[in-house]
């Protein structure tokens, strides 16, 4: 069979799909890696994935792995495949401090170039201390918005979506820690009528706050990305 490389097309019938990686050189690789760094546990979620196009994803062979180090800690990547999406997950234990620098190393066999050295920087964490979880808020009301953080010179963006509601965001600039999310910026989803239902104006709305930092692939790749993150989200009642 012969190799793909950075020229060929791929066909995608419907959906995701996967090829093996022994026809795939490392220089028609898109790869996606992203560190998460919760806002309580001292651990560091650590995930790689790797496509040609926008829809096949590829699988590691025999003799290849993905492995991943910071803060003098390292763990090799397992294999998963929820929905179709080959991805490879694991864990840093203690690797939370922000500045610390997060390494992926894929190593590859004997034909193909390995790519081992994709970096990233650990953003400061962010925990939100408003609104708080299971409180209820009208629309048509302001809704406060607060984080604690250690001194940043990121910005962070508050995200909201539910079932009820358009996804929406609002971004703050570095050294913000608070937000007013103003009346109606919150506003509910347009659906069509059904006969005999009446459409849920009230429901569960997830407040997001996210700090993300962007890193620099190995120049093995044909492009990609490397990001990290740290996330805190609030669950409340949304009301008309």
């Amino acid at each position: 069979m012969k190799r793909i490389v950075v020229s060929a097309v791929v066909l995608v019938l419907a959906g995701c799909s996967t090829v093996q990686s022994k026809d795939v050189r490392t220089s028609g690789i898109s790869a996606t890696y992203v560190v998460t760094v919760p806002e309580t546990t001292q651990v560091a979620d650590v995930s790689a994935s790797y496509r040609v196009g926008t829809l096949t994803f590829i699988e590691l062979g025999d003799g290849e792995s993905v492995t991943s180090s910071g803060g003098g800690k390292d763990v090799k990547l397992k294999h998963h495949k929820p929905a179709g999406v080959t991805d490879y997950d694991g864990q840093l234990d203690g690797a939370v401090a922000a500045g610390t620098e997060i390494t992926f190393d894929l190593t590859r066999g004997s034909a193909d170039d390995s790519a081992p050295k994709s970096t990233v920087k650990l953003p400061e964490r962010v925990k939100l201390t408003a609104p708080v979880t299971g409180t209820t808020y009208s629309r048509r009301a302001a809704l406060a918005v607060r984080f604690d953080s250690r001194p940043s010179d990121l910005p962070s963006l508050v995200t909201w979506a539910g079932s009820c509601v358009q996804t929406g965001s609002v971004h703050l600039e570095p050294g913000r820690t608070s937000v007013s999310i103003t009346p109606g910026s919150i506003r509910p989803v347009t659906v069509t009528p059904t006969p005999g239902v009446k459409p849920a104006t009230t429901c569960p709305v997830d407040i997001t706050l996210t700090r993300r930092t962007e890193g620099t692939l190995d120049k093995a790749f044909k492009d990609g990305s490397i990001t990290a993150e740290t996330q805190s989200t609030r669950q409340i009642t949304s009301t008309p």
